[in-house]
């Protein structure tokens, strides 16, 4: 039996899957992040384990086509990778494809049209012929990411630290702390003091591993802004801005070409998803918007599509 691999490889979650060239799907697996931009050489091993699990029982000779959906590109490590899906038998490496790319494929049928991810990172990219034409944002978080999830998770501890900056010492009686600020310094320090000590813990532990550290902190503002708080709603609101401003870049006024949100952050039902929605409806009126499903199916069939174009 011919397979094909489908990979969705992002900064938290790796995500595989084994099908049958009539799309039956044989297999699946998940696993720690992948992206080597965030992870660095160990996103090889991470990656290797995903699809060592997703084919355990499978012959990894019988896989002739693969995609796989990175946001950034394998860098530096892009022989590592070779190397990996050498060690790992398969009857052929996959193809990378972009991870707003994918995303796209992943929530229309059409092959052209644009597309708004938001996960750990965010851009916005216009999408023509199943390809890339052209791309705002994605720069990383260090340079860009705007409203993505490190950048929400950025503006909690941000506030975190103003609220503690702005705490009388003691004996004064601390006034109570606003929502967001206790949850912060709950996950990041175990407790919700105020103080110096606290700062310092809240400091070591975003230099320590800044990607999840901050990234991890932006389900937790969802939650918040669903609950009524008004920082967390006010982070958002501005998240949702700053990804709308990035979508315009790449998005004609007016448009009716298919819209696609995409990562998890922009997931049906999710906050910062229902008010990017809303504005972008109010927008381009005529635009079918849609989110984007799965995405290692969405690779997979992308690989079927390959194959099938080889054969002929």
């Amino acid at each position: 039996m011919t397979l094909v691999l489908g990979l969705d490889v992002g900064g938290t979650t790796t995500r595989a899957l084994v099908a049958s060239l009539d799309g039956t799907v044989l297999a699946r697996a998940s696993g720690e992040g992948g992206n080597p931009v965030a992870h660095g050489a160990a996103a090889v091993g991470r990656v290797g384990a995903t699809v060592r699990e997703a084919l355990n029982g499978l012959d990894p000779g019988r896989v002739r086509a693969g995609v796989i959906g990175l946001a950034g590109g394998m860098g530096r490590h892009a022989a590592d990778f070779d190397r990996l899906w050498a060690r790992l038998g398969l009857g052929s490496a996959p193809r990378l494809v972009s991870d707003v790319e994918l995303a796209f494929a992943a929530g229309t049928e059409q092959d052209s049209g644009t597309v708004l991810v938001c996960g750990t990172g965010a851009a916005a990219c216009r999408i023509a012929g199943g390809t890339t034409a052209r791309c705002a944002d994605g720069h990383g978080w260090l340079l860009g990411d705007l409203g993505s999830g490190v950048w929400i998770g950025r503006q909690a501890i941000r506030r975190t630290l103003r609220t503690i900056d702005l705490t009388p010492p003691a004996p004064s009686p601390p006034a109570p702390l606003p929502p967001l600020a206790v949850a912060v310094l709950r996950q990041l320090t175990g407790g919700v003091a105020a103080d110096r000590a606290a700062a310092g813990k809240v400091i070591e532990a975003v230099h320590a591993a800044p990607v999840p550290v901050m990234a991890a902190l932006a389900p937790v503002v969802a939650r918040l802004a669903l609950q009524g708080d008004p920082d967390a709603a006010d982070v958002l609101a501005r998240a949702a801005a700053h990804l709308l401003a990035t979508l315009d870049t790449v998005r004609d006024p007016g448009e009716g070409s298919p819209l696609v949100l995409g990562g998890g952050l922009l997931s049906a039902g999710s906050p910062l998803a229902a008010t990017v929605r809303r504005q972008a409806a109010a927008r381009w009126p005529a635009a079918p918007i849609s989110h984007a499903g799965d995405g290692a199916m969405a690779a997979a069939r992308l690989a079927r599509h390959d194959l099938r174009k080889a054969l002929r």
